[in-house]
């Protein structure tokens, strides 16, 4: 009678078979493991590259209109000189397109900045700030708009420091916008994927004339603050 084979000698293709699948599993596993753990932690890839998809058709909308209101402005000027008659009415709806073009345009440049800035430079920035008076007496609404570019997986969050400079007097005087609010270490917090503005009205005090503000902006998605100055330039009320 044969004797039956001795262990691990018999049948080798099984060993690596066994070897093969349990290779398989653990990838699976891992697999499984970096997607829920992407997911738990607020990272949809989907809804990302979907909201990115809306940015760019966006600015390719504003770019075809750009378009068509510079072909219109094209035709309204050669009407101006053509009719004189009609001059009057020409301007102003000359003006007015003028006008929706301008701020089309800062649009188109917003949104571009947010999805591929001509400097190709990727991340947090500081795009714009703004000083609309309040209802008050020496009350101002300060607006800081920040974006992230190109970096949209995750969220961008931290806090805002903008510093008041001007003269009190015939001195140099300087407030924060937690000094203005009587509470000297408070900052202005942020979250966002795409861009925010952050508001806050402060008072000046009496007998101060600014003519700069400097925004400092400290983020976990900064290796140092990123600051920049503005000169203090206060828009009509909306």
């Amino acid at each position: 009678m044969e004797s039956l084979p001795e262990s691990g000698t018999g049948r080798p293709w099984l060993r690596w078979l066994g070897v093969v699948g349990a290779v398989l599993l653990l990838a699976v596993l891992l697999a499984y493991a970096y997607h829920r753990g992407r997911v738990s932690a607020g990272i949809d890839a989907a809804q990302v590259a979907l909201e990115r998809r809306e940015l760019v058709a966006r600015a390719e909308r504003l770019e075809r209109q750009n378009s068509k209101l510079n072909a219109r402005v094209a035709e309204l000027e050669m009407a101006r000189k053509l009719d004189r008659e009609a001059y009057g009415q020409v301007e102003r709806t000359l003006g007015e397109l003028q006008s929706q073009l301008s701020r089309q345009a800062d649009d188109l440049a917003f949104y571009k900045s947010i999805v591929s800035p001509a400097d190709g430079v990727q991340g947090l920035r500081i795009h714009r700030f703004e000083v609309r008076p309040g209802a008050a007496p020496r009350e101002y609404l300060l607006a800081v708009t920040l974006l992230q570019s190109m970096r949209h997986e995750s969220v961008a969050a931290g806090l805002v420091q903008v510093v008041v400079h001007g003269m009190q007097g015939d001195r140099p005087a300087r407030y924060s916008v937690g000094e203005l609010l009587g509470r000297p270490k408070a900052q202005l917090p942020f979250s966002f994927r795409y861009f925010q503005t952050v508001e806050q009205a402060v008072t000046l005090p009496e007998g101060f004339q600014p003519f700069e503000a400097e925004v400092q902006v400290r983020s976990s998605k900064l290796r140092f603050p990123m600051q920049q100055s503005f000169p203090w330039k206060a828009a009509p009320g909306a």
